[in-house]
């Protein structure tokens, strides 16, 4: 009984660690997963929950080692690295420094190769899936069984975090990986292949990494960082995110740039935007700069006369680079004072007032989770979020934003919700600082309080009026605004992209394709409650966590805390059932019900009317109360099953058609999905075991 406790656990940590770290790798090297990430995560529940339907057979791990190095082999060939050129042809989302091209067939080209890598994610895990079903079958009591490959969740969970906080690259991950999964490898002739195949894997994800440039692996993306050569001078670096350039650490200031001859275009040093928020009030005495990123933004206000200097950047990785290679040194300066937090976050802890809030390039490259569709800006462009930070400027306060508007839509957004927001139509002019090879810029959205007093700053300085008059942007504003509970700042309409819908449609008839197959004997249908249960589970899960980082802020260590509570309060709905001896669970589903309802009722704004940390308290309770409920309810049937590998099977593969259907968010908005979650737990409830009637 301890051995097979032990060799759970094992599996469960390895199975867990395994989905993170594929979610991570494969999202930095095929860039369409970083706004995708939730595929992988849904192959890992399929192949783990067909493992678990063929528990009966033998598992083989070389299996998932073998797929592993095909995994590897794949994403660093030509075909993949273009899949995400393929997918970006369709005008109704954005992907960063992307060409529209338009071509459908270029597109389910790249389509099939998304299909063909979920596959091989899907079959590396159904070994796993197998040891899984075998051992919970084989136990002698389910609850233990259950809370053990929870505990060893928790684990793997955790082991990924550490590696991650200590900025740790992929290879060493999958050492940590591999030594875990080499203990269920039987020891035999095939070990010198085992070897080779496992140095080979090793290999190939060090080898991803060019030897011209320096590559950090921080908790949220992969960043490599160049020298940056303002025309044959050398000036700071440039840093790139999932291998396209992302920010500038440079010297922009004037005594630099006159001294090595650099001031290609005067006005645009001098009308840049790091410069020009401070050109609209001379008397700016306090400064919030959110998406500080590696210093530019900071240095702009250091060369002001501002006192005081906040600085707010989400990615300690970044901030480490600006901290040590910007040739400014802005983050050593003594007025500025460095916040490592989400920028919502932020805005809902601090009271203080601000003369100017600048906004910098926040656009982002990767997702909040591996468990949702949301971006990790997109909770800072909401109506809501600028309403915020407007409750944050001083009566004559300024709110300044940047944004890298690639297609006139997603500018139209930002512009009519400012508008909306401030109650006028902002000043909206392309910026561009011009020095020899360095060319960044982007529009600039100028907005305030106090709009005839800004106005009238505008109006006193021929230069700068003349400046936005040349570079005047006009957008009619028209877009729907992006909200709390439509975040999708990417998405021009409500509705599911075509590159989405696509992919959707393939992976269902991969999904109808293996429950044929896994169906003998109407074994999966026998299980439709456990389906159902997985289905719901997941729609909820992606509610905390789309919410929590709404509420806490879409920090690595929220989501890892976030998923971790939601294991634990497993653990504790599985202690209570053993306690309790719970055997019918009417009572639970009425409560489950209830629960769902409350959540869906109560607006976010409520919880934030209590305050940071009276809003949190109480956030934190309305968001678990389902999951403790479900998991009473999935224990208890889970425990009277009498096939507990084929029920675990279906529940699994019910999380992972959950996933697919989270995409309906874009239509509905997030708060909508409460009404699936609730009909799919209604749906468990009618195909409940006998034992709960």
């Amino acid at each position: 009984m301890q051995d097979n406790n032990g060799k759970l656990f094992i599996v469960s940590l390895v199975t867990l660690f395994l989905e993170l770290l594929l979610i991570r790798w494969i999202s930095t090297e095929v860039r369409i997963f970083a706004y995708a990430g939730n595929l992988v995560l849904l192959a890992c529940f399929l192949g783990i929950g067909a493992g678990c339907y063929r528990a009966d057979k033998e598992a083989n791990a070389l299996l998932t080692l073998a797929m592993l190095v095909l995994i590897a082999l794949a994403v660093r060939s030509a075909p993949f690295l273009q899949i995400t050129d393929m997918l970006s042809g369709f005008s109704d989302s954005l992907i960063w420094f992307q060409p529209s091209r338009g071509n459908l067939f270029f597109a389910l080209q790249g389509v099939c190769l998304t299909v063909f890598l979920f596959i091989m994610v899907l079959v590396s895990f159904v070994p796993l899936g197998q040891m899984l079903g075998q051992l919970i079958e084989a136990h002698r009591n389910t609850i233990i069984a259950y809370s053990v490959n929870i505990a060893g969740s928790l684990a793997g969970i955790w082991c990924f975090s550490l590696l991650s906080f200590y900025y740790t690259p992929p290879w060493l991950w999958l050492v940590f990986a591999l030594g875990l999964l080499f203990l269920f490898i039987p020891r035999g002739k095939k070990q010198g292949a085992i070897a080779a195949g496992a140095a080979l894997l090793i290999l190939l994800t060090a080898g991803t990494d060019r030897p011209d440039r320096t590559v950090i692996w921080s908790p949220y993306q992969k960043l490599e960082v160049l020298p940056l050569f303002s025309g044959n001078v050398p000036n700071g670096v440039l840093v790139l995110v999932n291998s396209v350039s992302y920010m500038s650490a440079a010297n922009l200031s004037r005594d630099f740039l006159q001294q090595h001859d650099l001031l290609a275009d005067p006005a645009a040093v001098r009308f840049n935007q790091y410069a020009i928020p401070y050109a609209l009030n001379d008397r700016i005495d306090r400064v919030l700069i959110v998406g500080a990123g590696a210093g530019n933004d900071i240095a702009g206000a250091v060369r002001s006369t501002a006192r005081e200097i906040d600085a707010v950047e989400i990615d300690p990785g970044i901030y480490a680079l600006g901290a040590q290679l910007h040739p400014e040194k802005p983050y050593q300066n003594k007025r500025v004072r460095i916040i490592v937090d989400d920028a919502r976050a932020f805005f809902k802890k601090t009271d203080k007032k601000y003369d100017l809030i600048v906004f910098g390039l926040l656009d982002s490259h990767t997702l909040s989770s591996q468990y949702n569709n949301v971006r990790l800006d997109n909770y800072v462009y909401t109506e809501e979020s600028f309403r915020e930070a407007r409750r944050l400027l001083k009566d004559a306060g300024i709110l300044v934003l940047s944004f890298a508007v690639e297609q006139g839509w997603l500018g139209d957004r930002l512009c009519g919700t400012l508008k909306k927001v401030f109650g006028e139509v902002p000043y909206v002019f392309r910026t561009m600082m011009v020095t020899a090879n360095l060319k960044w810029g982007g529009v600039m959205f100028v907005t305030g309080n106090n709009q005839e007093s800004l106005k009238a700053v505008v109006a006193s300085n021929p230069e700068l009026k003349d400046y936005i008059k040349k570079n005047s942007v006009s957008y009619p504003g028209i877009v729907q605004p992006a909200s709390d509970n439509w975040p999708y700042l990417y998405i021009r309409t409500p509705s599911i992209p075509a590159m989405y819908l696509f992919i959707i449609a393939s992976l269902l008839v991969v999904f109808m394709v293996a429950g044929r197959l896994m169906d003998s004997g109407g074994s999966l249908t026998s299980n439709r409650h456990f389906f159902f249960l997985g289905c719901a589970f997941m729609l909820l899960e992606f509610q905390n966590v789309s919410k929590a980082a709404l509420l806490f802020g879409a920090t690595w260590l929220v989501n890892a805390y976030i998923i971790s509570a939601i294991l634990v309060l497993t653990l504790a709905a599985n202690a209570v059932v053993y306690a309790f001896r719970v055997k019918y669970c009417i009572p639970v589903y009425a409560a489950l019900a209830v629960s769902i309802i409350i959540l869906y009722v109560v607006p976010p704004d409520l919880l934030n009317s209590s305050g940071y940390s009276g809003g949190t308290t109480v956030a934190a309770l309305l968001l678990n109360a389902p999951i403790f409920f479900s998991g009473i309810i999935f224990i208890t049937s889970f425990s009277q099953a009498p096939h507990k590998d084929r029920a675990f099977g279906a529940n699994l593969m019910g999380a992972a058609l959950g996933g697919l259907l989270e995409p309906l968010s874009f239509i509905t908005g997030i708060k909508a999905l409460l009404l699936g979650v609730f009909a799919l737990y209604a749906l468990a409830f009618f195909f409940r075991p006998q034992a709960h009637q």
